[in-house]
């Protein structure tokens, strides 16, 4: 196969290292420092994405993602309502689950102390949201919904206090009161712990399920009534979206439309400001690989500028000069990148089994290993960064190279 001069020679320069070992020191540690980038940007944002990924099930999966509510208590909006506005509407296939909204602010009067949380009724099999299905960790859901003034509370909340299936807790809704020979006091009742949720985040401390009928009759409403509805996505992430479009059939004078953004929004602003800083900082480990490659190129141009000159005489043109010299460059970057993206999927891909067999344990909890959400799509995009990154350092030192005027080198030789 016949190649491009520019790439023989190009590729001749990259791998001598006769006379030159200083310049193949630094070419050396450009290549390794752009290796050691990319290992660590991949390693990095598999986490990160993995973090990210935890929260998003276990947070958002037991919060409504989209909230509908009318304006007007006196307007119920239902399921079927809701099914017969929208049908047909391009942002349905996202909506995985419609259910009734049946939830309220309540106090839970507890052995040694009170504790503010979100009530939400649950009417059937059929509204029981997906998020938190699977997450039943004592109990039944079908128990809860044949049992009277039953509740459902997270385990983390139960174990902070030494509740257990079968203890009576006290709930109180302030929002409705009724008079007493001692004055006014918030409605409330006596409910039975039937089941514990588990979904390993704050949720479970600040959540509760009752069913739809008894927090109605708490709430002094008639026991089918609900608030408005709620909205369960295939991708929580989708709701900003979903809730600008359905503010077309519902308009704001009628009802009011929020979703999870408006509670929890922070949160995840948090993270993906972590992510992005994370991304920035270890994008110039790159960076900083890349000017080592100048570096390397500069110097090789001074110590080949003789044979630049003799290359340029015998007819070479300035293109021809300066592609070798980013050929130089590229190879480089293109094996250091390659070589830190290989050697990062490798670690990502195992490295809870690398933490088990040394012993190691980042999170300090036995058995409990990080979560990885590894993209190769992702790989692909950091392994063309640091290329691209190479190509652009290469530029500067191929146009001096090309630049070299001939009677000026050779004028002493």
């Amino acid at each position: 196969m016949n190649l491009p001069i520019s790439l023989q020679i190009g590729l001749r320069y990259s791998k001598a290292a006769k006379d030159g070992k200083f310049i193949s020191f630094i070419s050396f540690f450009s290549m390794a420092g752009i290796a050691l980038g990319v290992l660590a940007l991949i390693l990095v944002m598999s986490v990160m994405d993995g973090f990210e990924g935890i929260l998003k099930q276990r947070i958002l999966g037991a919060v409504p993602h989209v909230i509908i509510e009318p304006e007007q208590t006196k307007n119920q909006l239902t399921v079927a309502q809701f099914n017969k506005t929208v049908e047909g509407a391009e942002f349905t296939n996202n909506v995985i689950q419609v259910l009734p909204l049946v939830q309220s602010v309540a106090i839970m009067q507890l052995p040694s102390d009170l504790k503010g949380v979100m009530a939400q009724g649950i009417s059937g099999n059929d509204s029981i949201p997906l998020g938190v299905t699977e997450h039943l960790a004592q109990g039944s859901w079908s128990e809860f919904l044949d049992f009277k003034y039953g509740v459902v509370v997270g385990q983390y909340l139960a174990m902070e206090y030494g509740l257990g299936v079968g203890d009576k807790v006290r709930l109180m809704i302030s929002g409705t009161s009724h008079y007493t020979p001692i004055g006014r006091m918030p409605s409330q009742r006596t409910f039975t712990i039937v089941g514990m949720f588990q979904t390993e985040s704050e949720i479970d401390e600040q959540l509760i399920f009752v069913r739809s009928q008894d927090l109605n009759r708490l709430m002094k409403k008639p026991p089918k009534d609900n608030a408005g509805i709620r909205l369960v996505l295939n991708d929580a992430f989708l709701a900003n979206d979903v809730a600008q479009k359905l503010a077309d059939y519902y308009p704001a004078e009628d009802y009011k439309i929020e979703n999870w953004h408006d509670t929890h929004g922070k949160l995840f602003d948090a993270v993906k400001m972590e992510k992005t800083m994370m991304w920035f900082m270890l994008s110039l480990i790159i960076c900083v690989a890349a000017f080592n490659i100048v570096s390397a190129l500069v110097m090789m141009v001074t110590k080949k500028q003789n044979e630049v000159a003799i290359l340029k005489t015998l007819g070479m043109t300035q293109n021809t000069i300066s592609n070798i010299f980013i050929v130089q460059g590229a190879y480089n970057g293109i094996l250091g990148a390659l070589f830190g993206g290989g050697l990062g999927a490798f670690l990502t891909l195992n490295l809870n089994g690398f933490m088990n067999a040394t012993g190691l344990n980042f999170l300090g909890v036995a058995g409990v290993g990080l979560p990885i959400d590894f993209s190769w799509m992702k790989l692909f995009y950091i392994v063309s960064l640091a290329i691209v990154l190479a190509l652009l350092a290469s530029i500067y030192p191929a146009r001096k190279a090309s630049q070299l005027m001939p009677a000026d080198v050779l004028r002493y030789e």
